[in-house]
């Protein structure tokens, strides 16, 4: 029996019982006691199957199971590109388990590497770690808490809703009383304690603006509709996919230039996302976010002379 043969069955064993020893696969392979063992054993380098020592029997670990379809070549690419993208954000030790983990998911495989994600630099995740566990459990739990954020000094009593990665940083996203979105950097948050209430869920609303947003800056209960005119020279990209929240483009003009609008929490979120496609954008409207976005471009061009 071929290693592949003998893995897949395994796996299929392991499904259906949930636990299985040496007796049970010595039976359904009609091999030895031995010869099963070995078989098992090579099996403990895949995600998911452990081994109860006291037990003396292989298992599935709580929540896994076969699905019926198994990963393409182009799947397992891009799962690889996500891996190594997510070991340069965890680095240290983190970035270590994470290797461990590609190499029992993508073991078969000798290619070269084919996809990758450019990497930017990260705070430090050793020194969050710990305030991430906490928050996570937090959020796992619905557990409201309070916390020191160093950044003005204050103590904040937040409903966790969500851990945010975002140029460079990891972010909290919670709401205060009234649904009050704040964020906070985690490399800010200490003390964390539970207040000793909980809550039901994330709210719709917010739910599906973070899994929309293009940027920390995002306010679900503020939007600020902007109309914006994109050069020819750039134009082409808003065509290929939407880089900005709710992007519409209303016309494309003779030229090749494109006005197109997009939703934002703040003057400042319009302003950051705009910034980016300097100097081929303009902001038509509204005068708010126009006068700011020049405002910072003047205070930039003084500072720099």
């Amino acid at each position: 029996m071929n290693k592949l043969y003998i893995a897949l069955n395994l796996i299929k064993l392991l499904n259906e019982n949930r636990y299985v020893t040496s007796s049970i696969v010595a039976e359904e392979f009609e091999v030895s006691i031995r010869t099963a063992q070995r078989y098992l054993n090579e099996m403990t380098y895949l995600p998911g199957v452990c081994y109860d020592e006291e037990n003396h029997r292989w298992y599935l670990t709580d929540k896994y199971g076969l699905q019926d379809s198994y990963l393409k070549s182009n799947e397992l690419a891009i799962l690889s590109g996500i891996f190594d993208y997510a070991e340069s954000l965890l680095q240290s030790d983190y970035s270590d388990m994470l290797k461990k983990i590609k190499k029992k998911i993508i073991t078969a495989s000798n290619k070269e590497n084919i996809v990758s994600f450019l990497k930017a630099d990260t705070v430090d995740f050793d020194k969050i770690a710990p305030i991430f566990t906490e928050l996570e459990n937090s959020i796992l739990n619905r557990q409201e808490i309070q916390f020191k954020y160093s950044k003005n000094d204050e103590i904040y009593r937040v409903r966790p809703y969500r851990l945010i990665y975002s140029d460079g940083f990891w972010y909290l996203v919670g709401a205060k009383e009234k649904d009050e979105i704040r964020k906070f950097g985690l490399d800010l948050i200490s003390d964390i304690q539970p207040t000793g209430r909980t809550y039901d869920e994330v709210p719709k609303g917010i739910e599906e603006e973070i899994q929309g947003a293009k940027s920390i800056f995002f306010d679900p209960h503020k939007k600020i509709m902007v109309e914006c005119l994109m050069q020819s020279d750039l134009a082409g990209f808003l065509k290929r996919k939407k880089f900005f929240p709710y992007q519409e483009i209303i016309e494309e003009k003779e030229n090749g230039d494109i006005i197109f609008s997009f939703q934002a929490g703040s003057p400042l979120e319009c302003v950051k996302l705009c910034l980016d496609w300097i100097p081929h954008i303009k902001i038509i409207s509204p005068h708010v976010v126009r006068d700011y976005f020049v405002d910072m471009l003047d205070s930039a061009k003084e500072l720099n002379k």
